[in-house]
């Protein structure tokens, strides 16, 4: 099947029928795994578990049939809950934690009632993993669990075990938001080796073994300058006392006809800074259907207009976007070399 050669509407129209469908066909298999375990039909077939027919016989990855068989025994409790499945609303993750908290429950000799149950799942309908985890933690009264531990491991590593509190894992989280150009995609091992030998240095000056360390300016200004990617191809103001420039370089651009040679100003911090304010640090771009986006990853400053296309050097004429969307826009309007 050769899908290259369909239009964008064309495919984005089967992939949203696909997805449909595959929700559809979900529910459906549950209802089925339901009806197979209530008559324990895995026996005739030599399978002492349903687990053991459905990762033998059916094929499943451990993990995938494990997610079935507890979201397959929630539905069985409450029925109504496959047309959240079929919606989308609810996932076979959010089921299965679920039905996990509700077996500890009955260990512990506490009875659900559907009725609580069928609360529950409302709540966390259109909810992410995360979120769900906390509803389900306050809902069953989870202990919290503030105790830490660090566990050495045969490879001189160390398995540690903390408990952050609600404003620490924001700020943790901020963080990573704000280095996600130095640190594309890190771990939180990484995020916190990184911020101990910043601070390490900042303080006893000692010097970054690091390669990642050592070209932090240097990934930070290739960042500035991939965000103001639109600048090379514009000419800008003069500076002066309220300007939002820093002193530049010179750059060559391309504006389409030939090459020219331009004075390029970088966009001073305090400036970047009031721009990431006003969009409360999350890119500003806006979807067809009314829909921003809500990323804070590797955040750049964008012309709206680029200066190639008459656009100024105005605050107004800024925005932030995150690298996804200012590559596509740059892309969009015929100035992107890519």
């Amino acid at each position: 099947m050769d899908l290259t050669l369909l239009p964008n509407t064309e495919l984005l129209n089967r992939v949203e029928k696909l997805a449909r469908t595959e929700r559809k066909i979900t529910h459906l298999i549950l209802w089925h795994i339901v009806e197979v375990e209530s008559r324990r039909l895995f026996l005739d077939l030599g399978y002492t578990s349903l687990f053991k027919y459905m990762t033998s016989h059916l094929h499943y990855s451990e993990d995938a049939a494990y997610r079935r068989i507890q979201a397959a025994r929630l539905l069985k409790k409450v029925p109504q809950v496959d047309k959240a499945i079929e919606n989308g609303s609810l996932n076979l993750t959010q089921l299965q934690n679920v039905q996990k908290c509700l077996n500890v429950e009955i260990a512990s000799g506490n009875k659900i009632s559907v009725e609580r149950t069928e609360a529950l799942l409302e709540q966390i309908q259109n909810k992410s993993s995360v979120e769900t985890y906390k509803i389900l933690a306050v809902e069953f009264n989870q202990p919290v669990q503030e105790h830490e531990t660090l566990k050495p491991q045969r490879d001189d590593s160390t398995r540690m075990q903390i408990t952050l509190t609600e404003d620490q894992m924001k700020e943790l989280q901020h963080a990573k938001d704000l280095l996600s150009h130095v640190l594309p995609n890190p771990s939180w091992a990484d995020l916190i080796s990184y911020l101990a030998k910043a601070e390490i240095k900042k303080r006893l000056g000692k010097e970054k073994s690091e390669s990642l360390i050592d070209s932090e300016k240097n990934q930070e200004e290739k960042a500035v300058a991939t965000a103001n990617e639109k600048v090379r191809l514009g000419k800008d103001k003069s500076d002066s006392e309220n300007s939002i420039f820093a002193v530049g370089e010179k750059v060559v651009a391309d504006n389409g006809a030939k090459n020219r040679m331009h004075s390029r100003k970088q966009l001073k911090v305090t400036s970047r800074r009031m721009l990431l304010v006003k969009a409360k640090h999350h890119c500003e771009f806006v979807h067809e259907n009314g829909e921003r986006c809500q990323s804070k990853y590797q955040l750049q400053v964008d012309h709206k207009v680029p200066l190639a296309l008459g656009g100024g050097n105005d605050v107004e004429n800024f925005r932030i976007l995150c690298r996804t969307h200012n590559l596509s826009e740059a892309r969009r309007m015929g100035i992107s070399r890519h």
